[in-house]
């Protein structure tokens, strides 16, 4: 009988059992799940069962159906977003937009990035590029987020201390997160969300534009890095326009993530994969605003051969943010990448020219289900965020975190024709991967048949 073993095809064995506990009995053959795979094996293994005490029998039988057959019967949902760059609580100057954000994020697993530091209480926001209360943190919460990844550009904006108040500040409340750490073994660590129906890990990391000195190492916090390297030279550049994007992940830093990837593989019944990268197609991440669609949507070729690899070691979704705007989506041995979903939360100063653009401001909130391992579905909702917030905005000063910041770039749902333009510019995205994504009203689908 074959089964499926996290994510593995599983052939039945014999295996003695060399203590018993059931009331002394002797030792006896019990069956049980060994990973192998189908392309070893060719044909299922018959259930060896041999002379079994009945008992005993009865509870090996258990245990094993009970691994192969019970998340088979499961419906897993997850809700994945854009990255929020949340600046501030909005529901103290904008209460009912919990109304209309909530009905967005529904699932078992609810997921975005949350790209800022957080500073200690009463600290000024003007101390650093982006930043944000703790306050901010618990607006996503209220929002139902809870799986949040930290490793970003913005990670490191308060340098050390940044990153030990944001860990603080999001573990205080019991917030899964991943991809920031006290030391680099930490940074690198899959977080482990426990819910009704399995457990979730998530393994995350950001590549291109990390401040110098962000990196976690052995002995400093900081980001879960995949440095990018041209000729042979990792890219440590912290400008938009870096003058040498790279083309290759360095090694040492993918079998870290690798291995961290196996290792959730391991104690999760699903893995999450997040990356956010800023560096596109071996070239600069500020050439994005100056070209034209679809040719900034189209990811690096080694980022595509990575995302592969990810897979293969055991990730069932990717999911990436960088670039403020919906790239396509590729679905890879049934297990979807996400290249990136855009903004949710964009919280930004309208002092940033190069982010005016109208598509910056779109984008699609992805619903994906799992029929136990198996995927089932992929939707989407688009969105909208709103470009004017209450109040007057300040054009001098980037960092005033006033009125009309905190209440700028909050989403909504998108409707008619501009619902079906962002959905549109999605489906156009994917048609490169063979992705089929069907526009069908104010809502998209991933046409899934005939994949495997």
């Amino acid at each position: 009988m074959v089964g499926v073993f996290r994510n593995r095809p599983c052939v039945c064995v014999s295996l003695e059992i060399t203590s018993w506990p059931a009331r002394g009995l002797p030792p006896k053959q019990h069956s049980f799940f060994k990973s192998r795979s189908l392309e070893e094996t060719h044909m299922a293994t018959i259930f060896k069962f041999g002379r079994i005490v009945l008992p005993a029998t009865c509870l090996a039988l258990v245990f094993a159906i009970g691994v192969a057959v019970w998340p088979q019967s499961q419906t897993f949902n997850f809700t994945v977003a854009g990255q929020s760059m949340i600046r501030s609580d909005f529901r103290v100057h904008a209460p009912n937009e919990l109304a209309t954000i909530t009905p967005l994020l529904k699932g078992d697993v609810i997921f975005t990035n949350f790209e800022a530091t957080v500073v200690e209480k009463g600290q000024s926001l003007q101390d650093g590029r982006f930043l944000s209360p703790p306050e901010a943190l618990d607006a996503l919460k209220a929002l139902g987020f809870n799986l949040l990844a930290l490793s970003d550009n913005h990670s490191f904006d308060l340098k050390v201390s940044g990153v030990q108040n944001t860990l603080r500040e999001v573990k205080s409340r019991n917030i899964v997160h991943a991809g920031i750490g006290n030391n680099l073994e930490e940074a690198a660590a899959p977080g482990y969300l426990k819910t009704p129906k399995g457990t979730v890990a998530l393994v995350a990391m950001a590549s291109g534009l990390i401040a110098e000195g962000g990196s976690a190492t052995a002995a400093r916090p900081g980001v879960n890095e995949l440095r990018i390297e041209a000729g042979g030279k990792p890219n440590e550049s912290t400008t938009l326009l870096p003058p040498e994007p790279g083309n290759e992940p360095n090694a040492e830093d993918k079998q870290r993530i690798l291995g961290s990837i196996r290792e959730a593989r391991q104690h999760a019944d699903f893995v999450v994969v997040y990356e956010h990268n800023h560096v596109f197609l071996n070239r600069p991440f500020g050439a994005l605003f100056s070209e034209e669609l679809p040719e900034r949507l189209a990811p690096a070729d080694w980022l595509k051969k990575w995302t592969h690899e990810e897979i293969d070691a055991g990730a069932d979704i990717i999911v990436m943010h960088g670039a403020p705007l919906i790239h396509g989506v590729e679905i890879y041995h049934n297990r979807p990448i996400f290249y990136d979903l855009g903004n949710f939360i964009f919280n930004v100063p309208p002092t940033n020219i190069q982010l005016d653009e109208p598509i910056n401001w779109e984008s699609v909130v992805a619903h994906v289900e799992f029929q136990g391992k198996n995927l089932q579905s992929i939707t989407f909702q688009p969105i909208a965020m709103n470009k004017v917030g209450q109040g007057e905005p300040d054009l001098h000063d980037e960092h005033t975190n006033n009125l009309f910041l905190q209440t700028r770039g909050l989403p909504k749902p998108a409707s008619g024709d501009q619902a079906r333009y962002i959905l549109e510019r999605l489906a156009d995205a994917s048609r490169p991967f063979g992705t089929k994504v069907e526009v069908k009203g104010d809502a998209a689908e991933i046409n899934l048949k005939g994949r495997s």
